[in-house]
């Protein structure tokens, strides 16, 4: 069975009738087509970011710590939580982790400090050079957000997408929590 296009980019459809579904079933040739363009997506704009970093000498992972220390009250994390945190925290090793970690306390952009009330974590921090790379890096990046993913789609395609990708990261969530007890 084909189906029209429309249906087929309609991920709002899918998840409507995943909420009706009464159990998990094989998913359709519409769906896996679907599934595939949000893959797709992802990485076209990814290899983009990718891209744009790269100017500024950082990969998309160690951007990925900045924005978190940067965020951070005081500029600081728990290791544990910063990894936690991460977007692509799942895509790299632990030894790739710490390697990439320690370059970036080489670069003077972090700093890795035991944690004052237990001495088996760390915690890393920006440092103010850190701090300084982030403030050069962020509106370009800002602006990449705007121009790969925000101009493209009208604001009711924002709205809806958001509510989406919030039902899918609410389903995924509670099963990787199920998961882990």
């Amino acid at each position: 069975m084909v189906l029209p296009y429309e249906e087929i980019c309609d991920l709002s459809n899918i998840v409507i009738r995943a909420e009706k579904a009464d159990s998990v079933s094989k998913p359709s040739e519409g769906q896996i087509a679907v599934w595939r363009r949000l893959q797709w997506a992802n990485a076209l704009i990814m290899s983009r970011f990718r891209r744009d970093l790269a100017v500024f000498g950082l990969t998309i992972e160690e951007f990925d710590v900045l924005v978190h220390l940067a965020w951070a009250p005081g500029g600081a994390l728990p290791l544990q939580e910063l990894v936690a945190s991460m977007v692509l925290g799942d895509a790299i090793s632990r030894s790739g982790l710490t390697r990439m970690l320690d370059r970036m306390v080489k670069d003077g952009l972090i700093r890795r400090e035991l944690n004052g009330s237990d001495r088996r974590r760390f915690d890393v921090s920006l440092t103010p050079q850190g701090r300084a790379r982030f403030d050069q890096v962020w509106p370009p990046h800002e602006d990449g957000i705007s121009r790969y993913f925000v101009k493209p789609l009208a604001r009711a395609e924002l709205d809806r997408l958001g509510r989406i990708l919030g039902t899918l990261i609410e389903a995924n969530e509670a099963a990787i929590n199920d998961d882990r007890r």
